[in-house]
């Protein structure tokens, strides 16, 4: 067994799909989690796809962290496509010899793992279900041989992290493997934060409006915006933000010139970190309008949650995102692909500023108590410990 108080070098091998400075759910959780383990003296390095385009195959350093970013030729139906993923993760496996190979997922370069001899331990990071989708049908035409792959994948795999109880009651796919899954939750570092004065918030008030309602994320199907620009409507007294790009940014932005709202209702398109955090301290509240269990957990809430802003989430059924946020106590949870709902919610908050200002009070101290990346960092490092990690035998 792996002893984490003497094996101070353990080597892990993280196989993510994008990597820093690429900025997503995903990507800014491996970053911190890779990080917070290099910190901790463990050895950790990380192969991913080039979100560049058609740049090749290429290595390097990233804060002390060993970085491969593999050549992709695009997306299809979210994913990279990667020929040659497979080639350089036997190669990394071959050079770094891992003792835990550490899969982020949803991911389709992750099952050539299967194809790849080795006998370090795998771990599955499941950050999501591939959900067939009433939204985007592609989805559903694809999953039935994803989920062959998948299957093979969470058998091969000696123990699965996911986020929440809620996620893993949820999973349809999971519960036949429930004796090897660990419930972790995902976290952050707080100390990558960027915290602006009080002018800049100030500055920021004075440019999108007195009461402002901030989102993030990216314009895909699952995200429910245009509910919120829907309920946008029926709050005149209130600003609304949402931070990020996708391929749905443009019909969002039609559909706010359509109802009249671009005068108070603002895409900037993707942000800097420190611009976004100075936009979240300004905020009076966050809302994360998703209408799919694709979203599993909404880091970004633990985002919006270390400056102490109250939540407005969707009841997603099976979701982890209102395990995050407890409805009445860190925030209000509403009804999921419903404008009105939204708007009610939304109304509630701007007219009772001491129940805003107590949500977000808890909503911070949930943050501490749970989702600092040490401490996430620290339960997932005990999980490896309790694998079989041999030291040689690696492909």
């Amino acid at each position: 067994m792996a002893d984490l108080q003497t094996s101070h070098a353990m080597k892990i091998l993280h196989v993510g799909k994008f990597f820093y400075p690429y900025h997503g759910g995903m990507e800014n959780f491996l970053t911190d989690l890779v990080l917070q383990q290099t910190a901790s003296g463990l050895n950790a390095s990380v192969i991913a796809h080039n979100h560049h385009g058609l740049e090749l195959t290429g290595h390097e350093t990233v804060k002390d962290v060993s970085v491969t970013r593999t050549l992709s030729l695009g997306q299809l139906v979210y994913a990279p496509l990667a020929p040659t993923f497979g080639y350089h993760l036997a190669k990394a496996i071959s050079g770094v010899q891992p003792e835990i190979i550490h899969l982020h997922l949803p991911n389709l370069s992750a099952f050539w793992i299967l194809l790849i001899n080795t006998r370090a331990p795998v771990v599955m990071q499941w950050q999501s279900d591939v959900v067939p989708s009433k939204v985007d049908k592609r989805l559903s035409l694809f999953y039935p041989a994803y989920r062959i792959l998948e299957r093979k994948l969470l058998e091969r795999a000696q123990a699965v992290i996911v986020s929440s109880e809620n996620y893993l009651h949820g999973s349809e796919c999971l519960q036949a493997f429930r004796g090897k899954t660990a419930v972790i939750p995902l976290g952050l570092n707080p100390d990558r934060i960027y915290c602006p004065d009080t002018e800049e918030i100030r500055r920021v008030k004075r440019k999108f409006g007195h009461f402002l309602i901030l989102s993030a994320g990216r314009f895909t199907y699952y995200k429910g915006f245009q509910y919120l620009i829907r309920a946008a409507a029926d709050v005149p007294e209130a600003s609304f933000v949402i931070v990020g790009d996708g391929p749905l940014r443009n019909t969002m932005i039609d559909k706010i010139v359509q109802a009249g709202l671009d005068n108070r209702f603002f895409l900037p398109g993707s942000l800097s970190d420190k611009e976004l955090h100075s936009l979240m301290a300004a905020c009076d509240l966050f809302c994360l309008p998703s209408i799919e269990r694709t979203e599993s957990f909404g880091i970004v809430l633990l985002e919006a949650m270390t400056f102490g802003k109250p939540l407005i989430t969707t009841d997603i059924e099976g979701s982890g995102v209102n395990w995050v946020n407890v409805a009445g106590e860190t925030g209000l949870v509403v009804r999921s692909a419903d404008a009105a709902a939204l708007a009610e919610g939304i109304k509630a908050l701007l007219n009772n500023p001491a129940v805003r200002l107590e949500m977000g009070h808890r909503a911070r101290q949930r943050f501490n108590g749970l989702f600092r990346i040490q401490t996430v960092s620290e339960k997932i490092m005990s999980l490896y410990s309790t694998l079989q990690t041999p030291l040689s035998g690696a492909a």
